[in-house]
């Protein structure tokens, strides 16, 4: 599995730090009288996983990204002086070690991982503890402004489901008094459980609360300060069912109460007609911009031209996914610009390439390397590999400086 090699001794001081924290580990891990199971790494390593973006909802692991940070994190020249590149083949330690166990994995590559997720092998082994949690633990607190309860951590159910749009986990929190909220996570501090996203429902409480502040005679606003809600959202339950008052109203409240029934629940808005045609033609002009100025950007590391991409940068992806068939010169344009894998990857190859221009000649897993190419490229991406490197040994100078300077004299 490990094969053996000389010792390096003109090593980058970087790569001998890299070398002296594994060695620590290694040295820490025989010392120990109870050996940690490193056979079975998974569930220990699990929670760490979530935390830092690597699980799914569904409790998968997001095998492509963990690799790739792994390998930004050591470097390729250190794991290849250890044999422990886990791009070299498909199925690769790295995925072996985060699913169950069923082959042994070499405890050095344990330990790679180990201080990739923690930061030390000491490290993990204080925080090996826990379960996948991305709202921590119950109880969860209240946060029904209307119930005397607020903020005590009462709630005991937690439904975890997964965003369709962030792929983030979602959060909802029920309590006993009717009343339920969520929020996206995962929770990166102890104030973040105090945050509430989306109300579910109300319950009876808050409801009732509503009913006694509008018998008092209370403006919405200060109702909807009171009860932790915007000033619609009170206009709203209260004219579906506005209690009846036995004193008169004051003004304003009398004007808010008769005319809030006509604009919000009797009156409806006339329905605008969409020119499609127009916010085609206005649409593909920016997406045209857009698109051209992703591909303009030269210092930063590039990014792949996407329907997503750019529909999130010019806020209108909404459009872009569900009213193609009404944008036809929007979408002609998009596939245009749109790239497969192999042309983004040809692009990050010149992107690369450009970036090593000072040197001489271009040494091929560099510019994977700084292109973040995985190994299984298409011939496409090869043959532009290769054209760059060509290019780089054509624009060698025939003699160096030295040999100039040593020629004239």
């Amino acid at each position: 599995m490990f094969r053996s090699i000389a010792v390096i001794e003109d090593l980058p001081d970087k790569l001998i730090d890299r070398l002296s924290d594994i060695a620590e580990d290694i040295h820490l891990l025989v010392q120990l009288d109870n050996l940690p199971a490193l056979y079975d790494l998974r569930q220990a390593i699990l929670p760490r996983l979530a935390e830092k973006g690597y699980v799914t909802v569904s409790s998968r692991i997001r095998q492509q990204k963990l690799c790739e940070q792994l390998v930004l994190f050591y470097g390729r020249e250190l794991l290849d002086l250890i044999d422990s590149d886990p791009t070299e083949s498909r199925y690769s330690w790295l995925e072996q070690s985060t699913r169950t166990a069923r082959r042994a994995i070499h405890p050095l590559r344990q330990l790679l991982l180990i201080r990739f997720l923690y930061g030390s092998f000491r490290e993990f082994l204080d925080r090996t503890d826990g379960t996948i949690a991305p709202f921590g633990n119950a109880p969860w607190p209240c946060l029904n402004k209307a119930a005397e309860h607020y903020k005590e951590l009462v709630i005991t159910q937690c439904d975890i489901t997964r965003c369709s749009d962030t792929g983030r986990p979602v959060g909802t929190f029920v309590c006993s008094c009717g009343f339920s909220y969520s929020r996206r996570g995962p929770d990166k501090s102890e104030a973040d459980k105090y945050y509430r996203g989306r109300i579910k429902t109300f319950g009876p409480i808050w409801s009732d609360k509503l009913k006694q502040y509008m018998q008092d005679g209370m403006s919405y606003r200060s109702a909807a300060e009171r009860l932790g809600v915007d000033t619609n959202t009170v206009i709203k339950y209260a004219n579906g069912k506005l209690p009846e008052r036995s004193g008169p109203l004051k003004q304003k409240h009398v004007k808010k109460a008769t005319a809030a029934p006509s604009s919000i629940n009797i009156r409806k808005s006339p329905r605008i007609r969409v020119d499609w045609e127009k916010r085609d033609l206005e649409l593909s002009w920016l997406v045209e911009q857009v698109c051209k100025a992703i591909l303009a950007e030269s210092d930063a590391k590039p990014v792949r031209n996407t329907i997503t991409l750019l529909g999130k940068r010019i806020g209108k992806l909404s459009w872009l996914e569900k009213y193609q068939h009404k944008l036809p010169v929007t979408m002609s344009i998009l596939t245009s610009y749109v790239e497969s894998v192999s042309q983004f990857q040809i692009r990050r190859v010149r992107w690369a390439a450009e970036r090593l221009s000072g040197e001489w000649p271009i040494k091929r897993w560099k510019l994977e390397k700084l292109a973040g190419l995985r190994p299984d490229y298409s011939q496409e991406v090869l043959d532009e590999i290769n054209r760059c490197i060509g290019q780089s040994r054509l624009l060698q100078p025939f003699t160096s400086p030295e040999e100039t300077s040593s020629w004239q004299h």
